[in-house]
């Protein structure tokens, strides 16, 4: 009995925490509104970086600072928490571009689990090392010298059984998932860019 019981809490808090909703909103601000920090390292991008958009974002108790730009004909985006140190560094891409064998396991996990999926937007998630000078680590993922460590994040409407919903799902660099998160009408349209 304390075996099924264990296993019950187990399943529902892991469940809880796996499935959190992201009720994420923005707020379009100007550079001069960001931290020091952030502002420098923003100032010191390739000369070639262009249409830039600054925001604040609130994500339930998380609170930090975006900047989305593009550079070579790829969208970016960087996070700075409120100190203006890097949390992560976003480039969009196609579905198409991961590779075949990582590619794979993520479609395994979707056929294994939903009965329908339409990916919306795809993302690679760069994880800055913290010993190192982000600036550097920036420019060097930019320049596609970095060989840091990558999660894909993935927005997709889903379906199972009757119900769909917009999710946004992790997954490591080799194509495992880490986390999903379910999308609310909200948060919905400006995760798209």
């Amino acid at each position: 009995m304390k075996l099924i019981a264990t296993a019950l809490f187990i399943f529902i808090f892991s469940s809880i925490v796996f499935s959190q909703a992201k009720d994420e909103r923005e707020e379009r601000i100007t550079l001069k509104e960001f931290p020091e920090p952030a502002i420098s390292l923003i100032k010191n991008l390739p000369k070639n970086c262009k249409k830039f958009k600054f925001y604040r974002e609130t994500d339930g108790t998380h609170k930090s600072f975006e900047a989305k730009f593009k550079y070579k004909k790829h969208l970016y985006s960087i996070e700075f928490n409120l100190k203006g140190i890097v949390e992560d560094i976003e480039q969009n891409i196609k579905f198409k571009e991961i590779d075949h064998d990582i590619k794979s396991k993520i479609s395994n996990y979707f056929d294994g689990n939903f009965s329908k999926v339409k990916i919306i937007k795809t993302q690679k998630q760069y994880l800055l090392i913290p010993d190192i000078d982000h600036s550097t680590q920036t420019r060097d993922i930019l320049t596609k010298e970095d060989k840091s460590h990558t999660n894909y994040e993935i927005i997709a409407e889903v379906q199972t059984n009757n119900k769909r919903e917009f999710r946004e799902f992790t997954f490591s660099g080799s194509g495992e998932i880490i986390a999903f998160r379910i999308l609310n009408a909200t948060s919905y349209e400006h995760v798209l860019y």
